[in-house]
Order: structure tokens, then C-alpha cells, then sequence
């Protein structure tokens, strides 16, 4: 598979935060085990779909990153915003 890394990383984004946002409201689990859940997540997906080498490990790594990051600044863009009203 030919995929670019940006097309990469934003579908396992698209993907993790869909799966984040199940397992935290159906399942109820804690916010700081989500986190781990999602990195081997990541990496089980890009190993599964483009092959087991160190750079689909750092893929995965970044997907989670961007992931976990977008997902934060979202939430907390979100609580600023209503304490400002």
C-alpha cells in the first residue's frame, strides 16, 4: 500500500477517537487507562494493515499522539469557552 503518511495518521485518528469516545461512555472506564488502550490500538492497527517494521510502530506512536492531543485540546477549548458566557 502506497498511503501517504498524513492520510495515515488522520485515519487511524479518525478511527481512535471513534473507539476512544465507545469504550469511555459504553464501557466506563477510567480516562487514564483509555490512554494505554489507544496506543496499542494504534500500533496493532498500523501492524495489522501495513506490515510489521519499526516505522508503522512509529506511525501508530504518532497517530496516538495526534489523537490524544486533538481530542484534549477539544475538551478544554470546549470548558473555556463556557466559562467565558
Amino acid at each position: 500500500m502506497n498511503i501517504t503518511l498524513g492520510f495515515r495518521v488522520i485515519f487511524i485518528w479518525i478511527i481512535l477517537n471513534i473507539f476512544g469516545n465507545t469504550i469511555k461512555y459504553t464501557l466506563k472506564i477510567q480516562s487514564k487507562y483509555i490512554v494505554w488502550i489507544l496506543l496499542i490500538f494504534s500500533i496493532i492497527i498500523n501492524f495489522i494493515f501495513f506490515g510489521f517494521n519499526f516505522y508503522n510502530f512509529l506511525i501508530g506512536f504518532i497517530s496516538f499522539s495526534f489523537s490524544v492531543s486533538s481530542y484534549d485540546l477539544i475538551k478544554y477549548l470546549n470548558l473555556i469557552l463556557r466559562i467565558k458566557k
